[in-house]
């Protein structure tokens, strides 16, 4: 499938530590990276989106409120249907273009929801990434947005830059990042 005839928008979505991270030690994200005004927003999109693409970690953390997701994870060998609204995906055995092609996705929003590898692996795809940071906050020992830097840094140097600006709340800011 060409994807340059097809309309569709795939999104990050990520709240960040003021030291880039989104998760603890544990890899799990901490309350203190949690806000309502947030929360609306990014369960509003998900809701909006054609398809939700996520870790494995964060697929079983989060009991799923019946979208269509696709799970990444190398316990599969390519792609498998859990049921209609769960699919496991192995990018290692099937490219993401196979697998709209598969699911009959040709327009719409792809909503990225991470973790660090989902992102990394999203990274060059992204035509928009939405970025919450969350100033108070520091996880010193957690798990970065990304694997190669600062979620800044990552995000300018595959070509996105910062289109808008708005705080959601005292020391929480939303960047909406686009190519």
């Amino acid at each position: 499938m060409d994807l340059s005839s097809v309309s569709l928008e795939i999104i990050g979505h990520a709240v960040v530590s003021a030291d880039g991270r989104i998760a603890d030690q544990q890899r799990q994200m901490p309350a203190m990276l949690r806000n309502d005004k947030d929360w609306s927003r990014f369960q509003a999109a998900l809701d909006r989106a054609a398809l939700v693409v996520l870790g494995r970690l964060g697929h079983e953390a989060h009991p799923n409120p019946g979208r269509r997701r696709l799970v990444v994870t190398s316990r599969v060998a390519d792609f498998e249907e859990i049921d209609p609204q769960v699919l496991l995906w192995n990018p290692a055995g099937l490219e993401f273009d196979a697998v709209l092609a598969r699911l009959g996705i040709t327009a719409g929003e792809i909503a990225v929801t991470g973790g660090q590898a989902v992102f990394d692996l999203f990274l060059k795809r992204f035509t928009r990434f939405d970025l919450v940071t969350v100033d108070g906050a520091l996880i010193p020992d957690g798990v970065p947005c990304f694997s190669t830097g600062w979620p800044d840094e990552v995000l300018a140097q595959a070509g996105l830059r910062v289109r808008e600006r708005e705080a959601l709340d005292p020391g929480v800011r939303l960047e909406v990042w686009r190519r």
